[in-house]
């Protein structure tokens, strides 16, 4: 991430801070809402200083959002992209306020979860942590609830358990080709239901996994980012803003092979 100018106009930095439009702050000050140093600011135009001016909106000092941070339960039947198409995308779960910019930077999607597939899904602007959570490099561990299409034996459960953490040999796919996935943990739940982690972001890589085990995922949900959970109180398309605490747990560098 580029360094943060400490000069910004007014009606940016209200916009890039979560107040609305260009034109809601833009009434803000003409309406003489906001304060700079205990005075109206005079035009919408006007430069502050981040760390030196006190400004105010409506009397409450006004909370600087540097980056955003959203946690998603992402529901099935949309598409992990900001464009539209065929399918709704997930940003158009989002409130208008909170798809724009921040001074830090354009929102963007940690990863991604296929059209079919519900769970865990961070939105933020911070190019730094995205790379860090996304780049193969550095083998932050996802955690993922599944349920198969067929039943597995318990004689199975250990065949299979054992294969992921060896690291299971995967087969084409569309575009991408076949691959030594890294080794993973496998916990079973049910003789259909397990949770599966890996530390990679291959192409449809938990459903290539078991493919090649000899089983199909009937359902996919990504349930932790590092140590981050999801939030089970969300609904499927609900989002809101991450505690300090989880973006340390997401952020914890122990929890990165």
């Amino acid at each position: 991430m580029g360094q943060i100018k400490e000069h910004v106009r007014l009606d940016r930095l209200l916009a890039n801070s979560g107040y609305g439009s260009r034109s809601d702050v833009k009434a803000l000050i003409l309406d003489g809402l906001v304060t700079v140093n205990g005075v109206p600011a005079a035009r919408v135009d006007v430069h502050v200083h981040l760390s030196k001016d006190k400004i105010e909106v409506d009397g409450q000092p006004l909370k600087v959002a540097i980056h955003a941070y959203y946690m998603m339960n992402k529901p099935a039947g949309y598409v992990c992209s900001s464009k539209g198409g065929a399918n709704p995308t997930v940003f158009d779960l989002l409130d208008v306020e909170d798809r724009g910019r921040r001074l830090g930077g354009e929102l963007g999607i940690v990863g991604r979860l296929d059209l079919d597939t519900e769970g865990l899904l961070i939105f933020t602007t911070d190019g730094d942590l995205n790379h860090r959570l996304t780049s193969p490099k550095y083998h932050v561990p996802k955690t993922y609830f599944v349920q198969l299409e067929n039943p597995v034996s318990e004689a199975e459960q250990k065949q299979y358990a054992e294969a992921v953490a060896a690291g299971v040999e995967i087969p084409p796919e569309d575009h991408e080709p076949g691959a030594l996935c890294r080794g993973g943990k496998l916990d079973w739940k049910s003789d259909d239901t397990c949770q599966l982690t890996i530390y990679e972001g291959l192409y449809h890589e938990v459903k290539r996994i078991f493919t090649a085990l000899g089983n199909r995922v009937a359902y996919l949900k990504r349930i932790n980012i590092n140590n981050l959970a999801l939030d089970p109180s969300l609904e499927p398309g609900e989002y809101r803003e991450l505690s300090e605490q989880e973006l340390s747990a997401l952020t914890l560098t122990n929890a990165i092979l």
